[in-house]
C-alpha cells in the first residue's frame, strides 16, 4: 500500500538559524502522527513545508506518490488541507458558508447538489448544526476554531494538516474535535490521513497512531506511543519526570507528570 505522505531528509533554516534537519517519516492511510516537542522545536515550521507554505532547504515531500514541489497549486488544494494555530475572525458570513469554502477546489461554476450534502454532513459531524447559520465573526474563539476545522474537512483531502486543533477549545470541545478527526480518518471510505501538531502528550498518546518527537532541530524518534514516549525521551526532551501507565484493556497510555528534576523550579 502506497504512503499518504513520505518526507526524505527535510531541513529548513531561517537565514543562518536551522530550524530542523534529516527528518524524513511515512504517514499510511488511515493514520494520525502527532508531532510533539518543546516550543520552537519546529512543529508548525514542519507543517507549513508539508504544505508549500514554506519551502524546505533540502530534501523531498510526496503525497500519493506524487511530488509536492511540482504539484499544480489546485490538486495540491485537493490533496492537503491545512488549519493554522490562529483563524481570522472577520469573515462576515453564516458558519455555513465559511464551511462551503472548503469546497472551492471542487467548484467551477455553481455549487453542487454533491457540496451541499459533503457540507451539511462535516457541519453534523463536528456537532454544529446550532451554529450552522450563525455570522462565523460572532463565534467564541473555540466555536470558531470548530469550523475552520470543519471548513478543512470540506476539502475532503488525503492529508488534513492540524497545527494546535484544540488550543482555543475547553475540555468538551477537545474531546468532540479530537474523537471526530479519528473517526474520519478511521473511516476506510475516506483514504485519508492526519498529522497533528500538539502539546499535550496524553491526547496525543489517546489518538495518535504514531508520535513523531522533534528535540533541538532533530527527530528525536518516531513510532507508536509506547515506544516513544518514555520516561527518558520525556526527560530529555520536555525536561520533567513522568510516570507512565501503560495502555490495557482498551485504554491508552498514560503519562503522569510527576515534577522538574533536581527542583530547578526553585532556581537551583
Amino acid at each position: 500500500m502506497n504512503s499518504i505522505l513520505e518526507a526524505k531528509n527535510l531541513s529548513f533554516s531561517w537565514g543562518n538559524k536551522q530550524v530542523f534537519s534529516g527528518v524524513g517519516f511515512d504517514i499510511q492511510p488511515n493514520q494520525i502522527v502527532a508531532i510533539v516537542g518543546v516550543n520552537g522545536a519546529g512543529k508548525s515550521t514542519l507543517l507549513k513545508c508539508l504544505n508549500r507554505i514554506l519551502v524546505p532547504s533540502t530534501g523531498s515531500i510526496s503525497i500519493n506518490s506524487e511530488e509536492v514541489s511540482t504539484m499544480p497549486i489546485l490538486e495540491l488544494a485537493k490533496q492537503v488541507s491545512y488549519v493554522p494555530q490562529s483563524v481570522s475572525t472577520s469573515f462576515p458570513l453564516d458558519v455555513y458558508d465559511v464551511v462551503m469554502l472548503g469546497r472551492r477546489p471542487y467548484i467551477s461554476w455553481r455549487i453542487s447538489d454533491e457540496d451541499r450534502e459533503f457540507v451539511s454532513n462535516t457541519i453534523s459531524l463536528f456537532d454544529l448544526e446550532d451554529f450552522a447559520f450563525r455570522r462565523f465573526d460572532q463565534l467564541s474563539g473555540g466555536e470558531r476554531q470548530r469550523v475552520i476545522i470543519a471548513k478543512a474537512v470540506a476539502q475532503n483531502p488525503s492529508l488534513f494538516l492540524f497545527d494546535e486543533p484544540t488550543s482555543d477549545l475547553d475540555l468538551k470541545n477537545q474531546i468532540i474535535v479530537m474523537k471526530s478527526i479519528r473517526k474520519l480518518v478511521d473511516n476506510k471510505d475516506n483514504n485519508c490521513s492526519a498529522l497533528i501538531a500538539i502539546h499535550d502528550l496524553n491526547t496525543a498518546a489517546r489518538f495518535a497512531d504514531s508520535i513523531l518527537m522533534l528535540h533541538e532541530g532533530e527527530m528525536k524518534a518516531f513510532g507508536s506511543p509506547e515506544i516513544v514516549f518514555t520516561e527518558e525521551n520525556i526527560s530529555e526532551v520536555f525536561g520533567v519526570t513522568s510516570d507512565l501507565i501503560s495502555s490495557n484493556d482498551g485504554a491508552p497510555m498514560r503519562i503522569h507528570v510527576l515534577d522538574i528534576p533536581n527542583d530547578e523550579s526553585a532556581g537551583n
